[in-house]
């Protein structure tokens, strides 16, 4: 194919549909264009110069202002970017995704012995994990819907849509921000556990539902690796178990249409429940279907 036109290729639905995600990383690889050839800017090249690549992204992102939202959504994905001008902040912005399994698991048991300490029998264990649990996933899908795609377009407003998700839709693949800092994750823990404390009124039950709440955090970020950097049957040597791929890959498939198709719908990462009652769950046939409609509509504006 080099020197031809790939438009009716691109264009095609054999073997497979190409997404704008592929149109842009497409577009991200050109290395020239042939002579005489007319040349219609692409809307990711009319971005181009608003941003370098090479530099820390930091400020820039702020002074993208009202163009911050049009220029995140003209990127391809990136496999890596500097975020701060300074290296030691920028090497602590930085950690394995299995951080959490070293230090979440010890506040996960301590808070299940501090309520059996206190006299909290099994069913009330159990009871106050599975409302931690439900918390977590309302908590998580809250964040998601309402403050990761919160819009934005002033200085102060990018910078914080950028920590908060804009990071990771631009770098979705980069294992070492994966996770938050662990600093900024005992923070939050130390608050949601006097927060439970505090709304229980102090009985024994308030560390259980933190247990609940904490495993739900580790699920999230487990389960987040896997849909980005498995295939979803197994990790390294370790295979799962059939339930268990088959929900990764279900999820995975839900997560990738948030990320390259459609990120106004699916916005549970480690479970489903509330897009379904909710309805923002979509498939990727739909998401697909949305996307072409979306383009159609657009060429007629």
């Amino acid at each position: 194919m080099v020197g031809k036109d790939i438009s009716e290729v691109m264009h095609s639905e054999a073997p497979h549909k190409h997404t704008e995600y592929a149109w842009r990383v497409l577009e991200s690889l050109r290395v020239g264009t042939l002579m005489d050839a007319v040349v219609t800017k692409t809307e990711r090249q009319k971005y181009d110069s608003m941003v370098d690549v090479n530099a820390p992204f930091l400020w820039q992102m702020g002074d993208l202002g009202e163009n911050y939202h049009g220029w995140m959504a003209s990127q391809p994905v990136v496999r890596n970017l500097t975020i701060f001008p300074w290296k030691a902040v920028e090497d602590l912005s930085r950690y394995p995704w299995w951080w959490i399994w070293f230090a979440m698991p010890p506040s996960i048991a301590y808070g299940i012995t501090t309520a059996s300490a206190a006299g909290l029998g099994l069913s009330g264990i159990l009871a106050g994990v599975a409302l931690g649990l439900c918390v977590w996933i309302a908590l998580e899908y809250a964040l998601h819907r309402f403050v990761f795609h919160i819009e934005a377009g002033t200085y102060g407003m990018n910078i914080f849509h950028f920590f908060a998700h804009g990071l990771h839709h631009l770098t979705p693949h980069d294992t070492s921000r994966l996770t938050f800092p662990p600093p900024f994750v005992f923070i939050l823990a130390t608050l949601f556990w006097n927060s439970f404390k505090l709304i229980l009124m102090g009985h024994p039950i308030y560390s259980t539902v933190f247990s609940g709440f904490a495993s739900g955090y580790v699920m999230y970020d487990t389960t987040h690796f896997l849909y980005h950097h498995t295939d979803g049957t197994g990790y390294g040597p370790l295979r799962f178990p059939k339930f268990f791929t088959s929900y990764l890959k279900f999820m995975k498939s839900c997560h990738n249409v948030h990320h390259f198709i459609n990120d106004d719908c699916n916005f549970g990462v480690s479970s489903p429940i509330l897009d379904f009652v909710l309805g923002t769950y979509v498939s990727k046939k739909d998401a697909e279907l949305m996307r072409m409609e979306k383009a159609a509509k657009k060429k007629l504006a």
